[in-house]
């Protein structure tokens, strides 16, 4: 832990914080300074969290920096000192996260500071790829559906082009690298325009130039819409993958959804959609009242027993008697009555026995209590695991851009897998094939090349007998040169040629482009008339849309600020459960500390009475007394020696001085001095 303080002071102490924490300053720290540090954390991973936590409310303060931290996937650990028991680890965890308990804040800080850069990456994202709960009965609507699949396919888009710029930013290009790349292709445009002179010169002379340039120009441009074809043909195939993606996963929650419905009717879901319903009043008219009076019940009884004075023993033994007393009486009260009722035949007895299926009736209502209870559980264990599933989904997708496949979609997965694992081993046995092919004549082209060697060496030798050496070389010279000049004759008759078909080509298509556009163009007339007649119809329905969607939000809005209103009171209730518990786990302490106090004080044992903390005390304080009394004799003791000593101190001081100056006469004398003496003394002469 003291390691992790010191880490948590260098970082406060750098930029952007500047705190000046030493470990006892830091440490010292609790409450609102501690909270204040953690949120101004927060702020420099996310600007939103930055505020003064004095001007927001505990259970604001508390919601929001538990968001936080859920966003951030921050996991508190296991050997927490305030949680060690895990069933109440999270209440625990949000108590002293709300108090600042730095047991709780110091762990967090550390996490935080860190992985700084990665928690502002996920703060970044957080923002766009957390996705909303639309409740799934209001997806039921057509309109929200449509509207919550765009949603999905927005937050897809922006994945891909997030992925694409992370890949670019981390791709390593450099300025240095762009400059020279801008250099080269600044170079390959003036290399460009010297050519194009060039070629303009060669063509200053030739007749129809200005036809051929014509019809190079148009084959430029048919090449380039041949490219923007390909393009967009490119384009529409990708838009094509991208519907069929979807087509397949609407199939795939249709399925799903078909499975889920298997063999219901309009009456049966009608019936489960009621149940449901009926599930939920009871819930919030019934349970929830009943467990908010009851906690407020408790609540006061712990307010009424936190202002009574403490108990002694006797007065709790007084009050237990009476407790037991008052259940005897009510005991023996109710078999007194069934007994009458058991004898009595009258209506009056009649009505008595209904008691039984009140007991009945009252089981009942605890097992339904129970029942929603556990659906409250399994709900919000349903939740954390969806939850946990869309996290798991998108990390997957965000590290490998890939869905998991799932039923149909595996199984044809596994045998594309198949047929590529087939093509690729024909493959590989063709190219082991046309490897061993490949040495084989490499060797053959080895020994022929070797031999051609040979022979040419014998040819030399039987030019230079003969006197004419040399004579091979020249005539292959000459064979090439006449073979270079027919090609250049041949590709000059070619390329007139090409060029008069191409022109006459292009004519041709272009006529014949025209010809097939005419009745394209005729019915595209009445086409856009009725595109903007559809135009105006879509405008007027968005306009429709728009209200409707407006008056959604509203009422969206207005139960999202019920649910935060209930949400925060539920907080504050939970706040103040937990600090009543703990005062009253102190007074419990002290309530037992003062019992076990009066027990040993009452006592007749001499020995529990030495136990007990009174006599404790005592005895602390007439040792301290007697010690002091030792003290004061001893001040006044060394006070009487101080004189004497100082001057017995004086005396030594002066004997000392006599000494030294003796010795210092006796050197004198030894070094050649006159000693003369006189009635009045002795007298040094040097």
């Amino acid at each position: 832990m003291s390691e992790d303080i010191k880490f948590i002071v260098s970082e406060l102490n750098k930029e952007p914080y500047n705190r000046n924490y030493n470990l006892i300053t830091f440490d010292a720290l609790s409450g609102e300074p501690l909270l204040q540090v953690l949120n101004d954390v927060f702020a420099e991973i996310d600007p939103k969290n930055k505020l003064d936590i004095r001007e927001e409310e505990p259970e604001q303060m508390a919601v929001r920096m538990l968001g936080m931290l859920r966003i951030l996937k921050y996991k508190p650990p296991d050997d927490n000192i305030i949680g060690r028991n895990p069933a109440t680890m999270p209440s625990n965890f949000r108590q002293g996260l709300v108090s600042g308990n730095k047991y709780v804040i110091h762990p967090i800080l550390s996490w935080l500071l860190q992985r700084m850069e990665e928690l502002k990456k996920r703060a970044y994202l957080a923002k766009y790829l957390v996705k909303l709960d639309v409740p799934a009965e209001m997806l039921g609507d057509a309109d929200v559906a449509d509207t919550h699949m765009k949603y999905e396919e927005l937050i897809d888009k922006f994945k891909i082009i997030h992925r694409e710029y992370e890949s670019l930013r981390t791709s390593g290009f450099s300025t240095s690298e762009l400059r020279r790349d801008i250099t080269a292709m600044e170079e390959e445009r003036d290399l460009v325009f010297r050519r194009i002179e060039k070629m303009k010169q060669k063509i200053e002379g030739t007749p129809n130039s200005e036809t051929m340039l014509a019809s190079a120009r148009a084959l430029r441009q048919e090449r380039e819409r041949k490219k923007e074809m390909a393009q967009q043909e490119s384009d529409l195939k990708a838009a094509i993958q991208l519907s069929e993606q979807r087509t397949l996963r609407l199939q795939t929650q249709l399925k799903d959804i078909r499975k889920a419905g298997m063999g219901t009717t309009p009456e049966g879901l009608l019936q489960r959609l009621e149940e449901d319903v009926n599930v939920n009043t009871y819930i919030v008219k019934e349970k929830l009242p009943k467990e908010l009076a009851l906690k407020r019940r408790h609540v006061s009884t712990l307010q009424q027993v936190a202002t009574q004075p403490a108990m002694g023993q006797q007065e709790i033994d007084t009050v237990k008697k009476q407790i037991r007393a008052l259940t005897a009486e009510i005991n023996n009260l109710n078999e007194a009555r069934m007994k009458e009722v058991e004898e009595d035949d009258s209506p009056e007895s009649k009505v008595g026995k209904l008691s039984f299926f009140r007991q009945n009736a009252a089981i009942i209502t605890r097992k339904k209590e129970q029942a929603a209870e556990r659906l409250n559980e399994l709900r919000g264990e349903l939740a954390n695991l969806q939850e946990d599933m869309r996290d798991k989904q998108d990390q997957l997708q965000q590290f490998s851009g890939e869905q998991v496949l799932r039923g149909e979609e595996f199984k044809r997965y596994v045998n594309k897998l198949r047929g590529k694992s087939s093509a690729y081993k024909m493959k590989r046995a063709e190219l082991s094939e046309l490897r061993a092919e490949f040495g084989v004549l490499s060797r053959t082209g080895e020994i022929l090349h070797s031999k051609e060697a040979q022979m040419l060496e014998q040819l030399s030798a039987l030019e230079s007998q003969m006197g004419v050496s040399g004579f091979r070389e020249t005539q292959e010279t000459m064979e090439k040169v006449s073979s270079m000049k027919a090609e250049v004759d041949e590709r000059k008759g070619q390329t007139l040629e090409e060029m008069s078909g191409m022109v006459m080509e292009l004519n041709r298509k272009i006529a014949e482009r025209k010809a097939r556009l005419a009745p394209l163009i005729k019915e595209l007339r009445p086409l856009r008339q009725k595109a903007q007649d559809l135009t105006v119809d879509y405008n007027d329905k968005k306009h429709a849309y728009d209200s409707v969607a407006a008056g959604l939000d509203t009422n969206m809005s207005k139960l999202e600020q019920e649910v935060k209103s209930l949400h925060d009171e539920i907080v504050k209730s939970e706040t103040k459960y937990h600090l009543f518990n703990a005062e009253r786990e102190i007074l419990n302490f002290k309530q037992q500390q003062a019992s076990e106090e009066i027990k040993l004080y009452l006592s007749s044992d001499p020995h529990d009475k030495k136990k007990s903390l009174r006599e404790q005390l005592m005895a602390n304080i007439n040792e301290q007394e007697k010690l002091g009394r030792l003290l004061r004799e001893e001040q006044k003791s060394v006070k009487d020696l101080l004189q004497t000593s100082a001057k017995q101190l004086r005396m030594w001081q002066d004997v000392v001085k006599l000494l030294d100056m003796k010795r210092r006469c006796l050197d004198a004398v030894r070094n050649g001095g006159n000693v003369t003496r006189n009635s009045g003394g002795e007298a040094l002469v040097l």
